[in-house]
């Protein structure tokens, strides 16, 4: 896919569909803990950046050159890990980093990754 040439709309999208697959990888687990032992291998083996903490987790992708995106594991009201509504990306347009809800597409803050899933 090439990704110069995607609107925004068809960028959008794919988000989206990369936040269901992260969702559907998660869903089965009760911590962070347990998602990153039993994935991080499989992160490293497909090249994919993957980090993970205590409260939070993090997925990196390199998109190009210059586009990336990257997707956050929190923990909802139950504590059980989800994958954030917000994510940090490169926006190929303006080319600045910028915090981004993908489902409302609006720019937001750092903190709306804990709360916004």
């Amino acid at each position: 896919m090439d990704f110069a040439s995607m609107t925004d709309k068809e960028r959008y999208a794919m988000m989206r569909k990369r936040h269901a697959y992260f969702s559907t990888l998660v869903a089965p687990y009760s911590s962070i803990e347990e998602f990153a032992r039993d994935k991080e291998e499989w992160f490293a083996l497909i090249g994919v950046d993957f980090s993970a903490g205590e409260k939070s987790a993090s997925i990196y992708i390199q998109l190009d050159y210059t586009e990336y995106e990257q997707y956050h594991i929190v923990l909802d009201a139950n504590g059980k890990p989800v994958v954030s509504h917000v994510i940090w990306w490169q926006h190929p347009v303006y080319c600045c980093n910028e915090v981004f809800n993908i489902f409302t597409q609006e720019s937001v803050d750092e903190e709306d990754i804990y709360t916004s899933y």
